[in-house]
């Protein structure tokens, strides 16, 4: 289970609202939430936007998504 799926289910968060809010389609959103598909930065920033409209506090990128920081 991806961390975004883990923290849908732990808000009762509807898919379909998250979508909705986050500006995301429906069927893409589906992809990223079980891991079939890497996420943008773009959409990644969508979805926690998304997610903190929501649960109505601030949302983190990385508590929804495993990311990695390159530091050149």
């Amino acid at each position: 289970m991806t961390k975004l799926e883990r923290f849908i289910k732990d808000h009762e968060i509807s898919p379909l609202v998250l979508a909705r809010e986050s500006g995301v389609s429906r069927q893409h959103l589906l992809r990223v939430r079980k891991g079939i598909m890497e996420p943008t930065r773009r959409v990644m920033v969508l979805i926690a936007g998304g997610c903190s409209r929501l649960v109505g506090r601030r949302v983190k990128v990385a508590s929804l998504f495993n990311i990695a920081v390159r530091w050149r």
